[in-house]
């Protein structure tokens, strides 16, 4: 049984995708996340995406994202994705850096603020 919690929302002021998770995540809750989020933004025509990671705990395996990366690839391949991972970020520096390879533009940050900024500035 997964143990996450996930919100998402559309700002209109800004046209950001905005999602908070908290929890435990496994593999295929990280690929379920950003199928969402990648209906949910073509629902709302926006390209860009802000999710909050912060309090997430990963249960899987480092390998387990070389299994998984060429699927989140494909959903997150057409927006521009802001991550706020918080000081802990070492399986989100994997993730990440798999992400760059597959060509996907998105940044880990460790403050919400920042990561929100930069997807407005664009």
């Amino acid at each position: 049984m997964s143990t996450l919690s996930t919100s998402i929302t559309y700002d209109d002021t800004t046209s950001l995708i905005l999602m908070t998770l908290r929890g435990c995540i496994s593999a295929d809750d990280v690929v379920s996340v950003y199928r969402i989020a990648n209906d949910y933004a073509k629902a709302h025509n926006s390209s860009k995406i802000l999710i909050d990671l912060s309090e997430v705990e990963h249960r899987f395996a480092a390998i387990d994202i070389v299994d998984f990366m060429p699927k989140v690839a494909h959903y997150m391949r057409d927006f521009t994705i802001a991550r706020v991972v918080g000081f802990e970020g070492y399986m989100h520096d994997l993730i990440l850096q798999k992400a760059k390879r597959y060509n996907v533009n998105a940044e880990n940050f460790e403050c919400f603020k920042t990561a929100k900024q930069w997807l407005c500035n664009l």
